[in-house]
């Protein structure tokens, strides 16, 4: 038995490192994943200031506007931009807390209203009261 458990120990602790490499404390899990071309940042560098660029990932496309998330150098705010292809509206932008809270960030800007939420948020309010999830992470009204 004590030989079983030995060899059952290594595959746990394997399986519980791919586990937690999975998961982020963001909530945003695309932010753990490794970066590839379509997550190259559409703004200025200016709009970086503060951020981390090596965390920006594009989310999805909804609308004729491309979403990014990015998370402060620090990694205690995670920050949500929507970047529209119509040169005649606003690019916009906001930044919450990374804690525990599904609600990362609400932001209502001018032709803007969009919520980045933690994976797994319980968003069934949120739909009920008009907000329409275009990802996993975003909910938009």
């Amino acid at each position: 038995m004590k030989p079983r458990l030995l060899i059952s120990l290594p595959f746990l602790a394997v399986g519980l490192s791919v586990l937690s490499a999975c998961s982020s404390t963001t909530g945003i899990p695309a932010i753990a994943q490794d970066a590839n071309p379509a997550d190259q940042w559409p703004g200025t560098g200016e709009q970086l200031e503060d951020l981390d660029a090596q965390s920006v990932r594009w989310l999805t496309t909804n609308e004729n506007a491309d979403y990014f998330v990015a998370t402060s150098q620090d990694q205690k705010s995670v920050c949500l931009f929507k970047f529209t292809k119509n040169p005649d509206t606003s690019n916009v932008g906001g930044c919450g807390a990374a804690g525990g809270s599904d609600v990362i960030v609400d932001i209502s800007a001018p032709g803007a209203r969009m919520m980045l939420v933690r994976s797994e948020a319980e968003t069934s309010a949120l739909e009920a009261a008009g907000w329409k999830k275009i990802h996993e992470n975003i909910l938009t009204f």
